[in-house]
């Protein structure tokens, strides 16, 4: 194989994850408190397909390699629902939930009471309270008030605290599916002073439609340019080998 080939096989694989990431943005669109993401290359030197004969920069061939992903922490838009259990953080930050597989951390707001009155979303994760333990919604309760610093009250006064963290290194959690995080860094309380938590309100997606479609045709469109390098490559040397064979 020829470094052409070995080039354009390069970028059809570094365009295919792009498109994957890409087309999940897409997907995630309408999700509330979902956050795009964005694929970051650097390119690798390498002598294992050289230009013999050639010596410094020019006898090596560069490859785009993934490096890793860069997640947009901006906030998505806010916007109002009416539903008393839900919430939007007007600020940074995150609210965590209990999971089966443990603690996790999350942007969407959407809760509703479960059957034993916990505050939960729709994948079943629990709200937590600044204690640790799930935010529990007393039976009968009808009039919820959650003031700006995530504090629950009901007729009778205070129900709990949400937990609302700070993660210094946002960058450093990873997705577990159902639009939550996990991160190996500590949680921190988060400065009220900095991040208010509005009720009734959830943050849509910070995803812009218009620019990921339009980068899904781009992307699209070089991934097919790079598909035709290969195939003219391949065409280019069955014709080398028919010639030499009729040569012998």
């Amino acid at each position: 194989m020829e470094n052409p080939s070995y080039i354009a096989i390069s970028q059809l694989g570094a365009l295919r994850r792009q498109l994957d990431v890409t087309a999940n943005n897409v997907a995630n669109i309408s999700t509330p408190g979902f956050q795009g993401e964005r694929l970051i290359f650097e390119t690798l030197l390498s002598d294992m397909a050289g230009n013999s004969g050639l010596n410094g920069p020019g006898s090596k061939v560069a490859f785009a390699v993934d490096k890793g992903l860069w997640r947009d922490t901006r906030p998505g838009n806010v916007e109002r629902t009416g539903n008393q259990f839900d919430v939007a953080l007007v600020g940074p930050g995150y609210i965590a939930v209990q999971t089966e597989s443990g603690i996790r951390y999350t942007r969407a707001g959407s809760f509703r009471p479960d059957a034993q009155g916990r505050l939960v979303l729709g994948n079943g994760a629990q709200l937590l309270a600044e204690n640790g333990g799930p935010i529990t919604i007393p039976a009968g309760e009808t009039n919820i008030e959650i003031d700006r610093r995530g504090t629950i009250t009901g007729k009778d006064g205070k129900i709990a605290r949400m937990r609302v963290v700070a993660i210094d290194n946002e960058q450093g959690m990873r997705r577990t599916g159902e639009n939550l995080l996990t991160t190996d860094a500590e949680a921190k309380p988060m400065d009220d002073k900095k991040t208010k938590v509005a009720q009734g309100m959830l943050e849509g997606s910070n995803v812009q439609g218009v620019l990921e479609i339009a980068q899904m045709i781009e992307l699209t469109r070089r991934y097919q340019s790079a598909s035709r390098v290969v195939d003219q490559e391949n065409d280019r040397s069955r014709r080398t080998i028919e010639k030499l064979t009729r040569l012998s």
